[in-house]
């Protein structure tokens, strides 16, 4: 009898530990299964954060100083118009009519010059850029650049990269020309991707620079 109940017990203790050992094994697989979980969700995330850093597009370091800039020309010309009639005839009432014309006229057409000089200056700074991929097999690779207008908001223009060409122009601020508009973008900011795949360096007056420094450093070492 006493084998018997012996028997049992260890049965039970034997039962007990199995079903313990189950648990276990599945609390350790649920938990396996969570950090697989956990892991491929980060990879995904980080490839879908590479992917799109990957491809970042350009933004221009200075874009807010120029917009700036164009706005307080903008306002300078507007208060040289309004402000310039007002204070000529506070301080000068008894000029004659044509005399307070000239003055105007001459305060009027300096500050709308300095404003189309600075229109002239940076019509060509590009303040974003980016890369469009064509959706159709062979389709060319087209840019979408964004500008400043003469009021300081900005438009996007598109070009085709086969259109980029060296400009002639002799403005201080240009890269390239495209169908006859011109673009300057600070070579540095530029994404590597980008820089490559419009093969930037045939414009970047400082790799040039550097590359013919380079060639007669090689020159010399050959003589």
């Amino acid at each position: 009898m006493s084998s018997r109940i012996a028997l049992e017990r260890a049965l039970r203790r034997s039962l007990a530990r199995e079903r313990s050992y189950v648990a276990r094994c599945a609390s350790t697989r649920s938990n396996d299964a969570k950090f697989v979980e956990r892991t491929q969700r980060a990879e995904k995330k980080s490839s879908l954060t590479s992917s799109s850093t990957a491809r970042a597009p350009y933004v221009a370091a200075l874009g807010d100083t120029v917009r700036k800039v164009k706005l307080l020309s903008l306002a300078s010309l507007g208060a040289c118009v309004v402000g310039t009639p007002a204070l000529i005839e506070l301080t000068s009432p008894s000029l004659v009519f044509e005399a307070k014309a000239a003055a105007c006229g001459t305060v009027m057409s300096f500050g709308m010059f300095t404003t189309v000089l600075l229109q002239w200056f940076v019509s060509p700074y590009v303040k974003t850029m980016r890369i469009e991929k064509g959706g159709e097999i062979g389709a060319e690779t087209r840019v979408r650049a964004t500008k400043f207008g003469w009021n300081a908001r900005t438009y996007e223009t598109t070009f085709a990269a086969s259109a980029m060409r060296e400009s002639e122009s002799s403005r201080p601020l240009v890269s390239w020309e495209a169908d006859g508009r011109l673009f300057y973008v600070e070579m540095g900011g530029v994404p590597k991707y980008m820089y490559d795949e419009l093969d930037l360096v045939r414009f970047d007056d400082q790799a040039k620079a550097e590359a013919a420094a380079e060639k007669m450093k090689e020159e010399e070492l050959d003589d």
